[in-house]
């Protein structure tokens, strides 16, 4: 069912920043944010012939602010990034629309994988990764609203299934970070001990 991977993994990033990890101003906004999210999924908003999901223009907003927060320089190459996966996120769902029979093969995992690839081979750090993802789904999206509406097709901008697509890439976003910084513990409480031990 399209939106409850997006439902699920916002309720347990919910759990995870209040019950394990040491609370701060940062994660009682991100809290708030996945609450927020999770409530304006269900509400739709008309702006001309379209309807848009109220989460997708949460996260449109959201993905503008990291950006602008975390991006000192390079904002022609983060252009060029978020068109480069805005062009990818687009035509695996045309791809996946146009030729039905191999539909099963683009899911909301396999185009998660495939932006998740893009995004960490192109940029460095969490927070523009998260940002530029946001933004080039959301143009995604209103590429394939337009797309859509031409071909008689009615349909709500910021589908259910963008939603999984974005919050699973998020995710993996989030447990690349940490496990990379758990390697990186490691790596130093085994210097400590080689240095302990008189290795070097």
């Amino acid at each position: 069912m399209d939106g409850a991977l997006f439902i699920w993994l916002s309720w347990i990033a919910i759990i995870v920043l209040v019950f394990f990890v040491k609370p701060s101003q940062t994660t009682q906004n991100i809290v708030v944010l996945c609450l927020i999210m999770i409530c304006a999924a269900n509400v739709e908003i008309p702006i001309v012939v379209y309807n848009v999901n109220g989460a997708l223009i949460l996260c449109w907003l959201i993905g503008y602010f990291m950006l602008m927060k975390t991006l000192h320089s390079k904002k022609l190459y983060a252009a060029l990034v978020v068109l480069m996966l805005m062009a990818a996120y687009a035509s695996i769902e045309l791809f996946s629309l146009y030729d039905p029979v191999f539909s099963y093969l683009y899911t909301s995992w396999s185009i998660a994988l495939a932006l998740f690839v893009i995004v960490h081979l192109t940029v460095q750090g969490a927070g523009q990764r998260c940002a530029l993802l946001m933004l080039a789904i959301v143009q995604g999206e209103l590429i394939m609203a337009v797309i859509y509406y031409q071909m008689g097709i009615q349909t709500v901008i910021g589908r259910y299934s963008s939603l999984d697509i974005m919050a699973i890439s998020v995710t993996g976003i989030f447990m690349w970070e940490g496990f990379v910084q758990l390697t990186s513990h490691l790596e130093n409480v085994m210097k400590k001990h080689q240095e302990r031990r008189g290795y070097s």
